[in-house]
Parts: C-alpha cells; structure tokens; sequence
C-alpha cells in the first residue's frame, strides 16, 4: 500500500485519517470492520464506532487488507453517523 499512501500524500490526502477520498478515482478507508450493503451507486461501511454511507456512480471495492479498504469508482457523497 506503499504506492497508494504516496499517490494519495501527492494529491493532497493524509493516510493518517479514517478515509481518504480522491474524486473521480476512488477513496481509501481504514478500520473497515465489514460492509453492511454493496451496489455499484451505494455502499454502507460498518467501522469500530462510526457507519460510512457512501453514494456514487461505478464503485467496487478494489482490496481489503487489514482493515483497511480501497474503493474504485466516482464517490459523490459520504455521510458519517
């Protein structure tokens, strides 16, 4: 994940956060505990005390390693709770 941390430091991302969005690209989510629902315009992220919503257009997840999870696909909205 070497490469994505340094692509996301360029774009001006901070991997240190819980999630990193990169618009048009993707986004990288970490302490994703599971995926409570999963369709390319809506995903719902279960983390250790927060639920992610997030809505778009063509998004798949790309790799879940460790908790942590890319998403591939044009992120349009993220709502915390």
């Amino acid at each position: 994940m070497k490469l994505l941390e340094q692509i996301i430091g360029e774009l001006g991302g901070d991997t240190l956060k819980a999630f990193t969005v990169v618009p048009a690209f993707g986004g990288y989510f970490r302490s994703v505990k599971s995926v409570a629902e999963y369709t390319p315009q809506k995903i719902v992220l279960l983390l250790r005390k927060t639920v992610l919503t997030l809505e778009g257009e063509n998004m798949e997840i790309g790799k879940y390693f460790e908790q942590d999870l890319f998403i591939k696909g044009n992120i349009r909205v993220i709502n915390v709770e």
